[in-house]
């Protein structure tokens, strides 16, 4: 008698987790961009999605008292887009609130500006030959954007974020 709930439950389960996901992925999408402005952002990034997902597959198996198991199929993909879902949504939180909670190093940056444009909806990108000399790319708001628009040299703020990455936080001309 407990066959037709537990086959209803699945489906509703898989599509829970699947609005979940497409949920935690847009979030993502929005969020990636502050990435640029990290400092060894593929660190942060790296951090943030695997523990993440190790939080998810482990609290699923916890909770719900399945073994582990290298299968997707039935109720042992559970774990795996537990995984998934609580990656995606770690990187998108970390990103948000180191960037959102920081306390500003005094230290800066003065690098050449190699171009400023601007990308998709809002937003607004300068490029840079950083003090090795490779090219980087930030993304700034429109009133820096304008600021910088005519500008040889920007200087880079640097901040450290809540959760210890330093990020670029301010874009200023050097006045010559």
């Amino acid at each position: 008698m407990n066959a037709p709930a537990q086959t209803d439950s699945v489906p509703a389960l898989t599509g829970l987790f699947t609005v979940t996901l497409l949920t935690a992925g847009v979030a993502l999408m929005q969020e990636g961009a502050h990435y640029d402005n990290v400092i060894d952002g593929w660190q942060f990034f790296t951090t943030a999605f695997f523990t993440g997902a190790l939080v998810g597959f482990l609290g699923w198996t916890q909770a719900s008292g399945i073994a582990p198991a290298f299968k997707f199929s039935g109720s042992h993909r559970y774990p795996w887009l537990a995984a998934l879902v609580l990656a995606l949504a770690a990187c998108a939180s970390a990103s948000y609130f180191n960037r959102t909670f920081y306390t500003l190093t005094g230290r800066s940056i003065t690098s050449e500006i190699r171009s400023v444009e601007e990308g998709k909806g809002d937003r607004w990108h300068v490029t840079v030959n950083v003090p090795n000399g490779l090219p980087q790319r930030y993304l700034i708001s429109k009133d820096a954007a304008t600021a910088l628009k005519n500008e040889k040299q920007v200087r880079l703020g640097i901040a450290r974020g809540a959760l210890g990455f330093e990020f670029v936080a301010r874009f200023e001309p050097v006045k010559r």
